[in-house]
């Protein structure tokens, strides 16, 4: 094969993708290949995108929602572990001083446990990652995305700084570089081994050692609908502030002198101002002629406004309804459809939330066994645990609970599971429920009432007309 065969051969294979060929509606100029996310944010470029996206934060209702909805349904009132190591009296133990220690885990005794974790929830939106200190006291310290940085420009074979992060050979994270932010540039920077430090952020390539902003992809659009909000706004009161103006009807040129005070003499042209209450009277060549809003406010804005905001919200896994607050607006097997999405974007970002927080959790356990305050039986798996995520609001409560009864008794769900989406375990239910009992005891025996089940016979009679109705009217 000659080198012009071959040349064309190579040529067929390149262009065989239109997405990498240069054609002249379209350019792949600029791209470079093989650039990692870590390459990408380096240094200036890292600082800048985040400060965009934190003025936006102050500034912009969308992504002021959006952080609101990330914090409220992720966290919501609390990730809580339920200790499941085969030893009750150990998980009653291990829960408690969980539960004591997250009244104040945070160095700066400034947040509970719940608003921790609303932190971790938010900063990958605006800064991409953030950092938790493990330090000797028993408490943590939370590290802002912007504090981690490299002192020098990038990283190369002598250098293995990836944007604050020092790697081994095999690309596991050594040592974290952790600086103090003075006057708008890191300074101070002091090393932090890898075993005292938990990077948390959404990871999209294996070799990624920093976090990229979820927004970043969303920062234009928001821009450009601020923008044009404001443009809009201009106009509509540029447009509303001009009432009329006043037409001559000959070409005799008009003197300034007989309608201008001294003081005026430098104005070019003529103008009048309409009060309320007050007669203006017009030369007889004169007419007024009002002036129209030319369309304000625009109604295809609005179109504008929510296309940009569905593209916003399809980055970050929130319906623009949602983000609106106007869901309410839609149909009732739309508004359905809408929350079930929602509904797996947020358990996606709880299932990752609550496995940080677990990497917390196996830290707090250890030091607990390695200072004696907690002495684990033989053979039995202390890290055993599972996380419980808040309950999710449903729209038609009396239909899922119509489901889950069924799930249960196909066996496709577990009690576990079915208990899981209220915010309890299984066993926790039961114990409400026995509590309920022996009060309902201890109050026919108060009032001398023959059997304890009637009132609870009262209470289900009652609770499934109302669960009937509740379906009837979740149909319609």
């Amino acid at each position: 094969m000659s080198i012009i065969d071959r040349a064309k051969t190579a040529a067929r294979v390149l262009f065989g993708y239109e997405a990498i060929a240069n054609t002249r509606y379209r350019r792949t100029r600029g791209v470079d290949p093989l650039r990692g996310e870590e390459v990408e944010l380096q240094g200036y470029d890292r600082d800048r995108l985040v400060s965009t996206l934190l003025n936006l934060k102050r500034n912009d209702p969308v992504a002021k929602a959006i952080s609101r909805l990330r914090r409220t349904d992720v966290v919501g009132g609390g990730i809580i572990p339920q200790p499941s190591t085969g030893d009750d009296s150990l998980d009653d133990q291990i829960s408690e001083m969980w539960a004591q220690w997250s009244a104040m885990p945070e160095v700066t005794c400034t947040m509970d446990m719940t608003q921790m974790q609303q932190e971790i929830a938010d900063a990958p939106l605006f800064f991409g990652d953030i950092g938790v200190l493990l330090t000797r006291g028993g408490r943590v310290q939370l590290i802002e995305g912007d504090r981690i940085g490299s002192p020098t420009l990038s990283a190369s074979e002598s250098n293995p700084n990836k944007n604050g992060v020092i790697v081994g050979p095999a690309g596991k994270p050594r040592t974290y570089q952790i600086g103090d932010r003075i006057n708008g540039t890191l300074k101070n920077f002091r090393d932090v081994p890898a075993r005292n430090f938990l990077l948390f952020y959404k990871r999209m390539r294996p070799q990624q050692w920093r976090g990229v902003p979820e927004l970043a992809p969303c920062v234009n659009s928001l821009q450009d609908v601020r923008e044009y909000e404001g443009i809009e706004m201009i106009s509509a009161k540029v447009s509303a502030s001009l009432a009329a103006v006043i037409k001559r009807q000959d070409s005799v040129q008009f003197e300034l002198s007989n309608r201008l005070d001294a003081n005026d003499q430098d104005e070019v042209g003529r103008l009048e101002r309409f009060e309320t209450g007050k007669f203006h009277y017009l030369e007889p060549n004169e007419s007024v002629e009002t002036i129209s809003a030319n369309g304000r406010p625009n109604v295809d804005g609005i179109e504008f406004v929510m296309y940009h905001l569905r593209k916003v919200g399809a980055a970050v896994g929130i319906p623009v309804e949602m983000i609106m607050s106007t869901i309410g607006e839609s149909s009732f097997s739309a508004s359905q459809g809408l929350i079930l999405q929602y509904q797996s974007a947020i358990e996606d970002n709880q299932r990752q939330v609550a496995a940080f927080l677990n990497r917390i959790y196996r830290w707090k356990l250890g030091q607990w066994v390695a200072n004696g305050m907690l002495t684990p039986p033989q053979n039995i798996n202390l890290f055993s645990c599972r996380w419980q995520t808040p309950a999710f609001r449903w729209v038609n409560k009396a239909a899922q609970v119509k489901a889950d009864a069924a799930y249960v008794q196909m066996g496709a769900q577990s009690l576990d599971d079915v208990a899981s989406q209220f915010g309890y375990t299984a066993e926790a239910s039961m114990r409400r429920k026995a509590q309920n009992i022996r009060q309902a005891q201890q109050i026919a025996e108060e009032f001398g009432l023959d059997d304890w089940r009637d009132l609870f016979n009262q209470f289900n009679t009652t609770a499934q007309v109302n669960l009937t109705e509740l379906m009837e009217s979740g149909d319609e």
